[in-house]
């Protein structure tokens, strides 16, 4: 079980391949990846796409991006950032 879930809107617990499995589920059943995408947290993303054992198998970040973008501003500029390493997840495996 993985302890990478998102903290608040837009923050994670903080990515570390170390301690967490890069295609293991947290408590909330959400992929590494799909915490990254929620939170909007392009460092973080790009880490665990680009991590050698990463498995998109089943994987949702794109609907997880979404989900993140809230009416605040924030949200939708956090998405922006964002959006170029979604267009380039979904080059390489989909």
């Amino acid at each position: 079980m993985n302890h990478y879930q998102l903290i608040t809107h837009g923050q994670t617990s903080g990515w570390d391949a170390s301690t967490n499995d890069v295609n293991g589920k947290n408590f909330y059943g959400m992929l590494p990846v799909e915490v990254a995408a929620q939170a909007g947290d392009v460092d973080e993303f790009t880490a665990i796409v680009s991590h050698p054992g990463f498995s998109p198998s089943g994987a949702r970040p794109h609907m997880f991006a979404e989900v993140g973008r809230i009416n605040d501003g924030y949200g939708d500029a956090s998405f922006r950032r964002l959006k170029p390493a979604l267009d380039a997840y979904k080059a390489r495996f989909l």
